[in-house]
């Protein structure tokens, strides 16, 4: 029996998504085995030619996979970024390698599910492959236990199969071991509308439950707010239960802050929710944090001692960091980029760059108490972080937060998406002119110790 046959043997159960059970994904998985020995059988001359087109192509792919990661997580690429579209350009022509392969015998890619796993995850999840086996997608769930989760989640929210939703929607509602990545990737994807999430809580697992129950909260259903007002622990996600509450800062004051070891990132959650108490300067010695929570805070203040922190800073990672979080602050006024260190400076000279033209800078320049991108910390120059193309996605994923938080709106988005998809949810929030007032007057109100 042909691989695609055995595939497609499972069928969807009457409620139109079809539940997966164990049996089926060994199913999956003995049709992979004979695929793959259908290869083995082939001529050798042939076998040889496609086994070495597979391997070469998947090590380019892999590198390219790698590349396009760092180009997302470093800044919202520009719409004419070449070097994004050129990354783009590469991995369609190594696709067509691949789709000529899988039409000649899908053994020959299924080969690289121990050797080259996310590539393999990139192809079975591509539009490219629908139309030669529309169940192909079904297959990326049997390479959860080949990859580091975040890197399968990863690659999965950028695939473009259109078989795919339907794939995570069955994953998601069945008792298999890859129900939760499923939903995490359905979440990721902002697939999961509110039918769907309720029939999660009714069928899926606890944890599967959960996360819906959360998201149902997010976007503004009563059920769901209730429920994680009432049930939920806030140690799974502090933003929903900050997002919810109509007395969020007397929560996290009252019920949060005097136990924060048992949770993480309060003290972000502090910053960003602007209590007094939180604008102390971070330790910048001991707090390995203490660049997040200086940015996040936008005190002028903070400059210099950051500045000497770059000066300091033992390795590539912390220097990024430091840089990264002063541009939070500054902006694009700032002299040095991330992007030049270690290029045309190294993080010391840039250090005595940035502190030289920041003690002549025009005190006008300098925006008390509370600065981002340059200016005033507003709505408007936190819209800016999310457009920013050298902005990190820890940065903008923290300041799409405190724009959900402060403006009472929410909006679904991933720094690590299309840059397309991202385009459009920045849109959605630059036009919610009440978030806007609301976030303003929130940053007034702090910046008078209110």
């Amino acid at each position: 029996m042909g691989a695609n046959m055995m595939i497609s043997q499972i069928k969807p159960d009457v409620s139109g998504f079809s539940v997966l059970t164990e049996e089926d994904l060994q199913q999956l998985t003995a049709a992979m085995k004979l695929a793959v020995e259908r290869a083995e059988a082939s001529a050798p001359g042939i076998q040889g030619f496609a086994r070495e087109k597979a391997d070469s192509a998947a090590e380019a792919v892999r590198f390219l996979l790698a590349q396009r990661h760092r180009a997302l997580a470093s800044g919202l690429p520009d719409s004419d970024s070449r070097y994004y579209h050129l990354l783009n350009r590469k991995l369609a022509r190594f696709m067509a390698v691949f789709v000529a392969l899988f039409r000649v015998e899908p053994g020959y890619l299924y080969g690289l599910a121990d050797t080259h796993p996310q590539v393999l995850l990139w192809v079975l999840s591509s539009a490219d492959i629908d139309p030669l086996d529309p169940s192909a997608a079904r297959l990326s769930l049997l390479l959860v236990d080949k990859l580091q989760a975040q890197v399968w989640l990863d690659t999965v929210s950028l695939a473009t199969s259109t078989q795919l939703i339907e794939t995570l929607q069955s994953a998601t509602i069945s008792q298999i071991p890859q129900s939760e990545l499923a939903m995490r990737a359905l979440v990721r994807r902002h697939e999961l509308n509110a039918e769907f999430a309720t029939k999660c809580i009714r069928d899926g697992s606890v944890t599967v439950s959960t996360l819906a129950r959360h998201q149902l909260a997010c976007s503004g259903h009563e059920a769901g707010i209730n429920w994680v007002i009432e049930h939920g622990d806030p140690a799974q996600s502090l933003f929903t239960h900050l997002l919810v509450r109509k007395d969020k800062v007397a929560w996290l004051r009252g019920d949060i802050l005097p136990q924060k070891d048992a949770f993480q990132q309060v003290d972000e959650y502090a910053i960003v929710n602007r209590l007094p108490e939180s604008f102390t300067l971070p330790d910048f010695q001991h707090d390995e944090k203490a660049y997040l929570k200086a940015a996040l805070a936008g005190d002028p203040l903070a400059v210099e001692p950051m500045i000497e922190a770059l000066f300091s800073a033992q390795d590539d990672v912390q220097q990024e960091q430091w840089l990264s979080a002063i541009f939070l602050i500054l902006g694009e006024k700032m002299p040095v980029r991330v992007a030049d260190l270690g290029v045309k400076y190294e993080a010391q000279q840039a250090a005595e760059l940035l502190m030289h033209w920041w003690q002549h800078l025009e005190p006008e320049a300098v925006q008390v108490p509370m600065m981002r991108m340059g200016g005033t910390l507003s709505y408007a120059t936190s819209i800016d972080v999310l457009k920013s193309a050298s902005m990190p996605a820890l940065f903008r994923t923290w300041v799409w937060r405190d724009l959900c938080l402060n403006g009472g709106i929410y909006v679904p988005y991933d720094p690590m998406s299309w840059p397309e998809k991202q385009r459009r949810a920045i849109n959605t929030l630059s036009k919610n002119s009440t978030a806007s007032e609301r976030y303003n007057q929130r940053m007034r109100d702090a910046a008078v110790g209110r």
